[in-house]
């Protein structure tokens, strides 16, 4: 496999109270077309800094992205932001999902935002539902699906703009077992399928060990391989 995405040496520093906060120390993370890796690591540890950071919504404070072979200019924010609408899929905890919209329309918006036309968008969007299990569902309102149903709702909107890259911070944390195991199944599934890179930054360390194909993990602002 092709390497696709990488962080390389990457520090991430605020002022607290006068005094320099590292919360990352020059973390490092390579990962190829269509592998899983989980990164584990208590709360505090800096996961969701390094997710912001790999999906373009936060700047470092040194260090270098690259994807597909290329640096990105951090110091451009239309820049990022075409980067990351055209390579980049978030999904989170919590789905984050719009609630005036119904579940095809909250997949079809990214691609809308990218510039595919409605009847494209929407075609494109029942195509994902459907294939996540959701085709009865294509009309229901956030509020009129279970918490399962929202986050592969969630899977599909991520996955619209066929993202070189998904990043999922917990992408089940607020999913009972037989949910979660359902949803990582999905989406990790469907990700490999389209040649997607997957970072996973999860708790669970059963989910990571029964999908991942690599386990990393964050320690004092650096990620280090699981047992290392």
């Amino acid at each position: 496999m092709s390497n696709q995405f990488a962080l390389r040496d990457i520090h991430q520093s605020f002022a607290q109270a006068g005094q320099p906060l590292h919360v990352l120390r020059g973390a490092s993370v390579s990962i190829s077309a269509g592998e899983v890796v989980a990164l584990l690591g208590p709360s505090g540890s800096g996961k969701s800094a390094l997710l912001h950071i790999a999906g373009l919504l936060e700047q470092p404070t040194s260090g270098d992205i690259v994807i597909n072979g290329e640096a990105v200019k951090l110091d451009s924010d239309r820049a990022r932001t075409a980067l990351r609408r055209q390579h980049i899929g978030f999904i989170y905890q919590f789905h984050n999902l719009l609630p005036e919209f119904n579940a095809l329309e909250n997949v079809a918006m990214p691609a809308r935002v990218a510039g595919v036309g409605r009847p494209q968008a929407m075609q494109d969007a029942e195509e994902l539902l459907t294939e996540l299990g959701l085709g009865e569902r294509l009309t229901h309102l956030p509020a009129q699906l279970s918490g399962g149903e929202q986050q592969r709702v969630a899977v599909a909107r991520a996955l619209i703009n066929r993202p070189h890259i998904i990043l999922a911070d917990e992408p089940t944390g607020s999913l009972d077992g037989a949910a979660g195991e359902q949803v990582a199944a999905l989406l990790l599934q469907m990700a490999r399928a389209r040649h997607a890179s997957v970072l996973l930054a999860t708790h669970d360390t059963q989910l990571a060990e029964t999908h991942a194909d690599r386990i990393l993990r964050m320690q004092d602002g650096v990620v280090v391989e699981a047992g290392a």
